[in-house]
């Protein structure tokens, strides 16, 4: 006769079962969301129903709402994905600040190409909603915090090197994003290029924070 788990074996079972549940679930939310950028960002967000989406993922609409309750969840999911994939990027190509001009100029670089890339997939959103990037960060978890953090790490090494006007690096990592961002808002608004050289807005930026 087969003996019974002791409670100790049988919640340890649970523990890696529940685990592998995880794992399973964060893998096909990834491959779901590799899809959905290339979707989003090759036919936009307004122009795409969430049955479209579902039938090019070959799943049921019922199936799609089980891991997205919506589709604005699906379009947030989106965006924090895209975020993790810029920060990894970043950290790949600049993951120390002993060159903190060098890092930040490849973060402006970074960021303009990147919505360059993705007009079609944010330009309704952001358009259509002048408060969506203020509402992005201001969201419970904000999936930008690391670049933010990293950023500061950049912000305060410059500023062993030459005094800011802002002592507080978090805050000028803000403040930069803002500043960046704002190239990024007009060009969506009233179209053009968006091609500043990336030396250009840096040094604008630091002229106003230097001492």
């Amino acid at each position: 006769m087969k003996e019974a788990n002791s409670p100790i074996e049988t919640t340890r079972q649970q523990t890696v079962k529940e685990a592998m549940r995880r794992k399973v679930l964060e893998a096909k939310r990834e491959l779901i969301l590799e899809e959905v950028s290339r979707i989003f960002e090759s036919e936009g967000f307004s122009d795409v129903r969430i049955q479209e989406i579902a039938r090019r993922l070959g799943m049921s609409v019922g199936a799609l709402y089980k891991l997205f309750d919506s589709k604005e969840a699906l379009y947030y999911a989106y965006i924090d994905y895209q975020i993790r994939r810029f920060y990894e990027a970043l950290l790949a190509g600049c993951p120390a600040p002993r060159d903190p001009e060098r890092c930040l100029l490849r973060y402006i670089r970074m960021k303009l190409e990147t919505f360059r890339t993705k007009r079609k997939a944010i330009e309704d959103p952001v358009v259509g909603d002048p408060l969506f990037f203020l509402k992005m960060s201001g969201r419970q978890r904000d999936p930008a915090q690391p670049i933010f953090e990293y950023l500061a790490e950049l912000f305060r090494s410059l500023g062993m090197q030459t005094p800011l006007k802002e002592e507080n690096p978090m805050k000028v990592a803000y403040l930069f994003n803002a500043f960046t961002t704002g190239y990024i808002e007009y060009w969506l608004h009233f179209d053009g290029e968006l091609t500043e050289p990336e030396e250009k807005i840096l040094s604008e930026f630091l002229e106003g924070m230097r001492r």
